[in-house]
C-alpha cells in the first residue's frame, strides 16, 4: 500500500505554513487599517461582520480542518463535502434570519448586506476547512500556506478596489466574504479536471526489508468520534476567542483612554503568533494520527508541559519590553500601553497557543467532550477575575484573558484519558492507507 508520512516529525515543513499564516495576519491588519482610516466610525458595521467572521473561523474552519485531516490520516477515510455543507447552509440561514430583524442594533445599519454576509460565512467557513483539511491529509502543506496568504490578500485587495470605487462603507462586508473566492475557484477547477499534477522525481532508495509491526488499533470511524474530536477543538478555540473579545467589549465604554485602545491593539498583535503557531498545529494533528496515537500523544503532552513555564515567562518579558515602544509605531501615537498590560497580554497569547496544542492532543485521544465543560468553566472564572481584580479597567480585562488561557492550558495538561478510552493492541492490526501527496513535504513509502 502507499502511505504518506511526515518527513520532519511534529513540525515538518513549518516554513510555508508559517509564512502563509503571517501574510494572512498582515493582510487582516491591513484590511482593518484601510477600512477604519477610510471611513472612521462608519466602518462599525464592517467591524461587527468581522467579529462574526472571527467566530466562524474559530468554530467552523479550524475544527473542520483538524477533523478532516485526522479522519483521513488515522482511519483512511475521506469526509464528503456534502455532509458538511448541508448542515452549514442550514446554520447560515438561521444566522441570517436571526440577525435580520435586529440588524440596526447589531450592525448599526438597516442595510441587508451584513446579515446576508454573516449567513454566507458559515458554509464558506465549512468549505474552507474541508479544503484545507483535504490538502493537509495529502501532505500538500505548501498549498495550504498559499491558500492562507491568498485568503487575506484577496480580502484586502477587494477592499482597496471598493474604496477606490467610492463604494459605501457597508460594502466592505462583501470584501470579507471575498476571502473565500480562491478556495472556491481552486475547488471548481480541480473538480473540472484542470488541476495540474506535480511530477515528483523518482529517487533510487535501497530496498530494505521492513518487518511487520503490530500497531495499536485505531478507533473505528463513526460520527460520535468525529463529533467528540471537533467538540474539543471548537470548545478551546471559542474560549480563546471569547477571552480575546470580552476584554475589549468591557472596556469599550472608555475607548477614549489610551490604555484601553492599547489593550485592543495589544490583543490584535497577540493574534499574529497565534495564527502562525496555529498553522503548525495541523502538522501536529497529522503526526499524532499517523502512528501509535497514545505514545505520540504522551510525547506531545510532555513537550507542551515542559515548554509551558519558560514560554510563558519569555512571552511576558517580550511583551513588557516590546509592547510600550512598538504600539505607537504600529498604531499611531494615540495607542499607548504599560509594561504590565503588555506582559499580561503576551503571556495570555502564549498560553492560548499552548492550550490549543494541548487540546489537539486530547481531542486525538477522544477527550473532546471533557474539554467542552472545562472551557465553559474557564470562561466563567476568567469573567469573574476580570470583574473582581482591583485594578484599572484595561488591566482587569487583560487579567481575565490570561486567566482563561491559563485554565485552558491546565485542563489540557491535567485531563487524561481513562484506561477504557485507550486503544488496545490486537495482533495483525495494521494502519489503514491514506492518500499520497506532494509539494515536497512528505515522502512516499511503498512497502
Amino acid at each position: 500500500m502507499t502511505r504518506v508520512t511526515l518527513r520532519s516529525g511534529v513540525f515538518g515543513d513549518g516554513v510555508s505554513l508559517g509564512a502563509g499564516a503571517a501574510l494572512n495576519g498582515l493582510f487582516a491588519y491591513g484590511f482593518l487599517l484601510v477600512g477604519s482610516r477610510s471611513f472612521g466610525v462608519a466602518f462599525a458595521p464592517v467591524s461587527s461582520v468581522w467579529s462574526v467572521w472571527a467566530l466562524t473561523a474559530a468554530a467552523v474552519t479550524v475544527p473542520t480542518h483538524h477533523s478532516v485531516l485526522r479522519r483521513a490520516v488515522s482511519q483512511g477515510q475521506s469526509t464528503h463535502l456534502r455532509s458538511l455543507l448541508v448542515p452549514a447552509i442550514g446554520a447560515g440561514l438561521v444566522v441570517s434570519m436571526a440577525t435580520w430583524p435586529f440588524r440596526s442594533h447589531l450592525f448599526s445599519t438597516w442595510s441587508l448586506i451584513p446579515p446576508l454576509v454573516c449567513g454566507a460565512l458559515v458554509p464558506a467557513a465549512a468549505l474552507l476547512g474541508w479544503w484545507r483539511g483535504s490538502l493537509s491529509s495529502e501532505g500538500r502543506y505548501g498549498r495550504v500556506g498559499v491558500n492562507l496568504a491568498m485568503e487575506g490578500g484577496v480580502r484586502l485587495g477587494t477592499a482597496l478596489v471598493l474604496i477606490a470605487l467610492n463604494a459605501p462603507p457597508v460594502a466592505l462586508a462583501l470584501a470579507i466574504l471575498s476571502g473565500y473566492l480562491p478556495t472556491m475557484v481552486t475547488l471548481a477547477a480541480s473538480r473540472a479536471g484542470w488541476r495540474s499534477e506535480v511530477a515528483i522525481p523518482e529517487v533510487a532508495i535501497p530496498e530494505v526489508a521492513i518487518p511487520e509491526v503490530e500497531l495499536l488499533e485505531r478507533p473505528q470511524a463513526n460520527e460520535l468520534t468525529d463529533a467528540a474530536f471537533s467538540a474539543g477543538v471548537v470548545a478551546v478555540a471559542l474560549a480563546v476567542q471569547v477571552a480575546q473579545t470580552v476584554p475589549v467589549l468591557s472596556t469599550s465604554a472608555r475607548a477614549t483612554r489610551a490604555d484601553v485602545v492599547g489593550l485592543f491593539n495589544l490583543i490584535a498583535i497577540g493574534r499574529v503568533p497565534l495564527l502562525i503557531g496555529g498553522a503548525a498545529l495541523f502538522r501536529l494533528t497529522h503526526w499524532l494520527s499517523e502512528g501509535a496515537p497514545n505514545e505520540r500523544a504522551l510525547r506531545a503532552r510532555s513537550m507542551v508541559g515542559w515548554a509551558s513555564a519558560p514560554v510563558l515567562v519569555l512571552s511576558a518579558g517580550a511583551g513588557a519590553l516590546l509592547g510600550p515602544p512598538l504600539l505607537p509605531v504600529l498604531f499611531g501615537p494615540t495607542s499607548q500601553t504599560s509594561s504590565t498590560l503588555a506582559a499580561l497580554v503576551g503571556a495570555a497569547s502564549a498560553a492560548a497557543l499552548l492550550a490549543t496544542a494541548g487540546a489537539v492532543v486530547l481531542a486525538v485521544q477522544h477527550q473532546g467532550w471533557r474539554l467542552m465543560w472545562w472551557s465553559v468553566a474557564s470562561v466563567g472564572v476568567g469573567a469573574t477575575v476580570a470583574l473582581g481584580v482591583p485594578a484599572d479597567v484595561a488591566v482587569r480585562g487583560a487579567s481575565g484573558y490570561l486567566t482563561v488561557t491559563l485554565l485552558l492550558l491546565a485542563g489540557a495538561l491535567l485531563i487524561s484519558p481513562g484506561a477504557r478510552d485507550l486503544p488496545t493492541a490486537e495482533p495483525g492490526s495494521t494502519v489503514p492507507p491514506v492518500a499520497a501527496g506532494g509539494d515536497g513535504n512528505t515522502r512516499r513509502v511503498d512497502p
